[in-house]
């Protein structure tokens, strides 16, 4: 008799996907800037900057205390906001600071609930130097205390001079621990930042590390080991690019709890099933792997590069993912390796339940938590 399968779980992985899509058909809410946003534009001297800034960030002007600042609060502080808004959002050429010639305030409200106040401003500011710039440097030091309020993506263009229309684009995500960033760099130098953050999104992405560990100790052999991690490589990288390339565009708000979700599918799969089917487990994974892939993207949010910026950007955030990918498992192979000499009445089958176990009730935490 065929032994009875305890669910499919490839077939409800591509149902998630499927509902993710029709999900990121909604329509976006339209704003003056959107939050956690901003642009700085290079023409000759100048450099023009308008960026999105909650209102947690600024101290001191939200009289009523309600999170929000209203029209009458703005009017009442505009001297001091302008003024301290200059002071944290310097651009300059190198170590030489731009001279400010103006610096404005306005409300962005959510004009669908509210529209005399609103709980982010949207910051513009003309800075001139002495000569065209050449090395653009921005710091940004508007951050506000919410979850969502710590980080702001800041694209920068400037004209080529090669013709009209000729723009060279970049843009940086700047964070509380990184709130500085140098425009127009080479493009070896951008390559390699890139490749750093992918590293880093990986080795400090709990809920990436997790799903992988789930998988890794789910089998054993250097063909399962490859055939797995090659399936996710493939498809994160898939849905990376369509992402980088505005292909697909994805809320985060629907892809974090999908993730979470595929850590508690796969750690019920090994529980569930007495032997590994590779191709299924590959599939499985590939599956997966599409989501963790706009998870991924969701960092690079808003990286609309241009040419081999573009590119670059895409081939260096997946070499780092894929470093950080390495790194782990063979960290993990370590461990592994100690644990079975130092205990040898642990079995692998040991490890593998303990370890699905524990992705289980993590990964629903992180769900509920998300959703």
């Amino acid at each position: 008799m065929r032994p009875r399968r305890p669910f499919a779980p490839l077939v409800l992985a591509l149902s998630l996907i499927a509902a993710l899509l029709f999900l990121c058909a909604r329509p976006a809410e339209a704003h003056l800037m959107p939050a956690r946003q901003g642009t700085v534009h290079v023409v000759g001297d100048s450099a023009f900057i308008v960026v999105s800034v909650p209102v947690s960030a600024l101290h001191g002007f939200d009289d009523d205390g309600d999170g929000l600042l209203s029209m009458a609060e703005l009017s009442r502080h505009e001297a001091e906001l302008r003024a301290d808004i200059d002071r944290r959002l310097v651009v300059s050429d190198g170590a030489a600071p731009g001279t400010t010639m103006l610096v404005n305030v306005v409300l962005a409200p959510d004009h669908e609930s509210r529209a005399d106040r609103a709980d982010h401003l949207v910051a513009l500011k003309h800075a001139r130097f002495d000569a065209p710039p050449k090395d653009l440097h921005l710091t940004f030091d508007l951050f506000g205390t919410g979850d969502a309020e710590g980080q702001v993506t800041i694209t920068g263009s400037r004209d080529r001079g090669h013709g009209k229309g000729d723009k060279e684009t970049e843009a940086a995500i700047l964070t509380r621990l990184s709130p500085e960033h140098r425009f127009f760099r080479p493009l070896l130098a951008a390559l390699l930042d890139y490749v750093r953050a992918g590293a880093e999104h990986v080795l400090f992405g709990a809920d990436h590390l997790l799903f992988l560990l789930t998988v890794i100790v789910a089998g054993l052999g250097w063909r399962y080991r490859l055939g797995v991690v090659t399936s996710f490589t493939v498809a994160h990288s898939v849905t990376l690019g369509l992402a980088l390339f505005g292909v697909l565009r994805v809320p985060s708000h629907v892809v974090e709890p999908l993730i979470a979700l595929s850590i508690v599918l796969m750690a019920v799969d090994n529980l569930l099933r007495k032997t590994v089917a590779m191709r299924q487990r590959v599939a499985l994974v590939c599956a997966c792997g599409l989501l963790h892939g706009l998870g991924f993207a969701s960092s690079m949010d808003a990286m609309g590069l241009d040419g081999a910026h573009r590119v670059a950007s895409l081939a260096g955030f997946n070499v780092g993912v894929e470093l950080g990918q390495a790194s782990f498992l063979a960290a993990t192979l370590a461990l592994l390796f100690v644990l079975r000499r130092l205990a040898p009445r642990l079995t692998p089958g040991h490890v593998m339940r303990a370890v699905s176990v524990l992705a289980a009730v993590m990964g629903a935490v992180w769900m509920v938590q998300r959703i």
